[in-house]
């Protein structure tokens, strides 16, 4: 069984429910999983700064074999 029909198996087992405590149940489950997740930190400028420290003359050419799928105004660059 893939993630999918899981997900899928447990709503429609869900929409099917009467008990009011098996519902909070399910709900605090939700609740404690949505305080356990970290979010995700807003990046800061420049933080990557001194990361690339070389970075090749020849950077921006199109590599050896891909010109057939270049646009042609990117060929004369």
């Amino acid at each position: 069984m893939n993630i999918k029909s899981l997900k899928l198996e447990l709503i429609q087992w869900i929409l099917l429910q009467q008990d009011i405590q098996l519902l909070s149940e399910i709900h605090n489950i939700k609740e404690k999983s949505i305080q356990n997740t970290t979010t995700i930190q807003a990046r800061q400028f420049g933080c990557g700064k001194g990361t690339f420290t070389y970075v090749a003359d020849d950077f921006d050419a199109t590599p050896p074999g891909f010109e057939e799928y270049m646009l042609p105004h990117e060929l004369s660059n």
